[in-house]
């Protein structure tokens, strides 16, 4: 008679795996560009990409608590608390280009702004995203 145990360690390490993976979190890379030309926005791009391994780093000890309906997805979250998101965001880096051409009865300028492609954890609740850098 066969023994009904014997894939029992393979069960248990893969429940422990995805309740490991339910309770940690998720990483994320984010990104942001938005550019000006005239002084009119013409192009913005908000990247988002879940990390295909985990981001090797320390959290760091500030994070935002963003509000969010179940099962959402953090695009539909981030986009509806940009202003919140992009002020917690900018305690980082951020880079400004800015391109000016100036003649004979005429001036243009293009200015771009980019929050570069950082890791961040998100941990999600039901009504909720903890969103932590990781440097």
């Amino acid at each position: 008679m066969r023994s009904r145990t014997r894939n029992r360690p393979l069960l248990l390490s893969v429940l422990t795996f995805i309740a490991a993976s339910a309770l940690l979190g998720d990483d994320y890379y984010i990104g942001y560009r938005f550019s000006t030309h005239d002084a009119q926005a013409f192009h913005e791009t908000l990247s988002i990409s879940k990390s295909m391994t985990p981001c090797h780093g320390i959290k760091t000890n500030d994070f935002i608590l963003l509000s969010r309906q179940p099962h959402e997805l953090l695009d539909v979250t981030l986009r509806q608390h940009e202003e919140e998101f992009f002020t917690f965001a900018s305690q980082q880096s951020l880079n400004i280009q800015s391109h000016q051409m100036i003649g004979t009865q005429m001036h243009n300028s293009t200015d771009t702004l980019t929050l570069p492609t950082h890791c961040y954890a998100v941990e999600f609740n039901d009504e909720s995203a903890r969103i932590t850098l990781v440097k």
